[in-house]
């Protein structure tokens, strides 16, 4: 953890800021700050293809469908080139002009078995008093 007296320097305020935008997905306001403070990427490769496969990890299990425009502006305002190779990665198509399905939720869901151990003699007790 970074001390308080740290956490007030510029730089670590702003990284903070720009991680609290992505945990709250707020990814336009993202890309926003990030253009406003490209310094603090200097020397870090691949940061910014990081930002977007959590991006895009997010939309997966948040969306069946997208508008084209939404999903670009939530990758950083990507070309158009750029976003076919995004949707290409994940598997997402464009069954109609401007919207792109990402999956259908109700064929990821995952089942959950609920066991549950009663034994007669945690519940006779119960059944003898209400008779």
């Amino acid at each position: 953890m970074i001390d308080q007296a740290h956490q007030e320097e510029r730089p670590i305020r702003q990284i903070l800021y720009l991680g609290e935008l992505l945990e709250t997905c707020h990814f336009q306001s993202f890309w926003q700050a990030l253009d406003e403070n490209m310094e603090l990427l200097e020397g870090i490769t691949g940061f910014e293809d990081s930002v977007r496969k959590f991006i895009c990890h997010v939309v997966g299990i948040t969306y069946q469908h997208i508008d084209r425009w939404l999903l670009a502006e939530m990758l950083g305002d990507l070309s158009e080139s750029q976003l076919r190779v995004w949707m290409s990665k994940y598997g997402w198509t464009e069954p109609e002009p401007g919207r792109i399905l990402i999956s259908n939720q109700e064929e990821n869901i995952k089942p959950k078995n609920i066991v549950e151990k009663i034994d007669f003699d945690s519940v006779s007790s119960i059944m003898a008093s209400s008779l």
